[in-house]
């Protein structure tokens, strides 16, 4: 009888040892991006940055700075408004304490955008590393990411300009514009390539997973805005204008 329950000892502490070893932190499940909004925004050149804020998206078009515009649209995506601004864009952030727009030009530096009249502002000079990057706000405005050719994500104080860490990303593409593009939600850093898949990493740069997307877009426009990702078909249009169109996806499966 000793001999029994010894042997059911055994069993039972094979089990729990071998149970907790093969019982490892679940990742996210399958993801699969919904679409769920559709904004046609009518620009000169390209469609290539979206922000949401006090109940408006807002866009930014680039390729030449005597054509800039930023777009105004509701929370259903109708047109509201436009305003001429001298920036050749390449992405637009809404700070959320300040309650203000933030433009990032071809170039290095930075600048404010009134949501109210639409007056734009010199900012900052000498941010950003790469001319041509299309970088991420954090979603508590104190943060931006500047992705560059290598796969490093600068992390840079949003009021000061000045690098405070540096992320290394394992999966990125080097195509021009998706190799300068980054998107950031409050938990996962988003990068994609031409082929429309994303790539998804944590803020350790630490690779989470990767789904596609179904359709292409513009390399420059990947973006993260009011809990959704977008991306642009591009207008490529020219100094006559075009309509280009976002698309807003909610990533069904990512926790």
């Amino acid at each position: 009888m000793k001999r029994i329950v010894s042997l059911c000892l055994v069993v039972l502490a094979a089990f729990v040892v071998f149970g907790r070893a093969t019982c490892k932190k679940a990742g996210p499940e399958r993801v699969v991006p919904e679409q769920v909004m559709k904004i046609k925004d009518h620009v000169y050149y390209h469609n290539v940055g979206i922000c949401y804020g006090d109940g408006y998206y807002y866009t930014i078009n680039g390729g030449n700075d005597g054509w800039g515009l930023v777009n105004v649209y509701d929370e259903q995506g109708e047109f509201v408004d436009s305003w001429e601004v001298e920036l050749d864009g390449r992405a637009i952030f809404w700070h959320p304490d300040d309650e203000i727009l933030y433009v990032k030009e071809y170039g290095v530096n930075s600048y404010t955008v009134d949501p109210v009249d639409g007056e734009w502002d010199f900012d900052l000079t000498d941010v950003f590393a790469e001319e041509n990057s299309s970088p991420a706000m954090s979603t508590d405005g104190e943060y931006y990411y500047e992705l560059t050719y290598d796969g490093e994500v600068s992390v840079l104080e949003s009021f000061f300009g000045e690098p405070e860490d540096f992320i290394q990303l394992t999966k990125w593409s080097e195509e021009h514009g998706y190799a300068h593009a980054l998107a950031a939600s409050d938990k996962y850093l988003f990068t994609w390539d031409e082929g429309g898949i994303v790539y998804v990493h944590d803020f350790g740069g630490n690779y989470v997973t990767r789904f596609e997307l179904p359709r292409d877009g513009f390399g420059f426009s990947l973006s993260w805005c009011n809990g959704l990702l977008w991306i642009a078909e591009d207008a490529d249009a020219s100094d006559e204008g075009g309509n280009g169109y976002w698309y807003g996806y909610r990533l069904k499966g990512l926790r």
